[in-house]
């Protein structure tokens, strides 16, 4: 899903530029000027700001897992989009979901299902530190299907 930096006790996405981390906004914040594009164009629903990394108390990486019929699987592309699309796209690499859970193939050893958020049992949210903080535990939490609107709204 991408990658995240928490910051003065908020959570901004973030891109690296060599030891300097660009955080992304959609407000203007303290700090946070608009973005100005690579051709000079000027931004105003953008603002970024330049932190180093002790300036944030984390980085990590956000990933999405959806629980399906009781088994958990992989996803793409979960974001706030998500929500207009009404469905989520899973994935799998065992040939029994075919079977089991109306997968179908994609590719050599993947297989993948369009399944309506109404059938989401749960999401799995999990977040991975990295950079200097890669040593720390992968933190995991569950979206339950009654909170999955609601959680989505807010990516």
């Amino acid at each position: 899903m991408g990658k995240y930096a928490l910051y003065q006790n908020k959570v901004y996405p973030v891109n690296f530029q060599g030891q300097v981390l660009c955080l992304t906004s959609k407000f203007k914040e303290n700090g946070f000027n608009e973005l100005i594009d690579i051709v000079g164009n000027r931004h105003d629903d953008i603002f970024i700001k330049e932190v180093s990394l002790e300036d944030v108390l984390l980085v990590y990486e956000l990933k999405m897992n959806a629980i399906y019929k009781g088994k958990e699987f992989e996803t793409y592309g979960v974001d706030s989009s998500t929500l207009e699309k009404n469905y989520i796209l899973l994935f799998s690499m065992d040939y029994e979901d075919v079977n089991d859970f109306g997968f179908r193939k994609h590719e050599q050893f993947v297989y993948q299902k369009e399944v309506a958020l109404g059938d989401i049992d749960a999401l799995v949210e999990m977040k991975k530190p990295i950079l200097k903080w890669e040593n720390q535990p992968e933190s995991r939490r569950t979206i339950p299907n009654n909170k999955i609107r609601d959680y989505l709204s807010q990516l």
